[in-house]
């Protein structure tokens, strides 16, 4: 009888065992260790060659792991620890279960997070020349990037270093920069190459009869001219040995009038000139003007002063804008000028600016007598200093 009692009591408890799920909570659940979870995460990112490890807990061990595309990533598991390895460029989805049947999915992505993208404009307008050329930089996707010009007679593209590309207008046109990561990813930068903005270092100039000065051209298309016809009360003529100054000469007293040049393509830009008959103790032409960063630019200034003997001149940033030439004015035998004094400006080739900067240029002669000259150096390179 007592064993006939002790058969029916196992096999109630072996129904219900089975009706809890093994004794504990519901079928496919572990009470100690809660839900199955793969490092807590749901999506991962790895570079190619990159490998990751993720703890697996919860559910109902033995674990089991399927990655849908192995070419894409390797998903194997080591004990208690899923591991991830980046096999090349794409996505992904790597599946988790447990023996219950709980499945954890996780979408691994080869490459990075961050989408590719170059710090170009999507529209690019550029000039020809090297003094045009812009750098750009690339990242994102993954690496290595590819990236190519499908017109190099309009702009030659040279890739610097693994993020960073070149490009120099060659002539006037339109073309296509491609850039193309590892895994595919193509970005496309349109390029309208033509000449720059024609540019005059000094658009208004006041002189005293007989005194020269200096423009500079730059920008535009080579060649430069003088456009138009010139009044009789002033003398207009390119400057030997340059290919962008010009100097300009007072002969009459005028007010406001307007010497017009022009490039290759017909872009025009003018300097308002006023020539003034008065005669003061120290004038210095061109008394204000503007030149680019970097540029290394020259320009002669001629000084007009009634003392014989040196000149000094000073400049209140030689790092930027040095002073060197300086010659004094000549004399003829009975007090008449013969030649102006004149000295040399030149803008560094090197330092940067990052607003537009004006540097002072002093001239003292031997009187004692100071004139004054400014000289703007321009921001005109994107880049930020260093």
């Amino acid at each position: 009888m007592i064993k006939r009692w002790l058969g029916w009591a196992a096999a109630a408890l072996a129904l219900m065992l089975a009706a809890c799920g093994g004794g504990g909570g519901s079928a496919g659940s572990n009470p100690n260790e809660g839900a199955l979870s793969v490092g807590g995460v749901t999506a991962v990112t790895l570079m190619p060659g990159e490998a990751r490890s993720l703890p697996v807990s919860g559910g109902v061990p033995p674990y089991r792991v399927v990655s849908a595309e192995a070419a894409i990533a390797l998903a194997t598991l080591d004990g208690g620890r899923l591991i991830l390895g980046g096999q090349n460029a794409g996505s992904t989805q790597v599946t988790v279960s447990d023996r219950a049947g709980a499945v954890v999915a996780l979408t691994v992505t080869v490459g990075t997070s961050i989408a590719l993208y170059t710090t170009a404009p999507a529209a690019l307008q550029l000039g020809v020349g090297p003094s045009e050329a812009r750098t750009f930089r690339v990242a994102g996707g993954v690496k290595p990037y590819v990236i190519t010009g499908d017109a190099p007679l309009v702009a030659a593209v040279t890739q610097l270093d693994a993020e960073q590309w070149r490009i120099q207008g060659v002539a006037i046109g339109e073309m296509t920069v491609r850039i193309r990561d590892a895994a595919g990813t193509e970005l496309q930068v349109a390029v309208s190459v033509g000449s720059p903005a024609l540019r005059i270092s000094s658009d208004k100039l006041t002189l005293p009869i007989g005194i020269p000065a200096t423009v500079v051209l730059s920008g535009g298309q080579k060649p430069y001219a003088i456009a138009g016809g010139i009044p009789a009360a002033i003398q207009v003529r390119p400057v030997s040995g340059s290919d962008g100054a010009f100097e300009i000469i007072g002969l009459l007293a005028a007010d406001e009038v307007d010497v017009v040049f022009a490039d290759a393509t017909g872009k025009t830009v003018k300097a308002t000139v006023t020539v003034s008959a008065a005669t003061p103790q120290i004038r210095i032409a061109p008394s204000a003007l503007t030149l680019s960063e970097q540029s290394g630019a020259s320009v002669t200034f001629s000084v007009f002063s009634a003392a014989k003997g040196d000149l000094a001149v000073f400049s209140s940033n030689p790092g930027l804008v040095s002073v060197s030439a300086v010659t004094p004015p000549v004399f003829n035998a009975d007090g008449t000028i013969r030649a102006f004094g004149s000295f040399v400006g030149t803008v560094s080739g090197t330092t940067c600016v990052a607003a537009d900067t004006a540097v002072t240029l002093t001239v003292v002669d031997s009187s004692g007598s100071t004139g004054t000259a400014t000289v703007t150096v321009a921001n005109t390179i994107p880049a930020a200093c260093p």
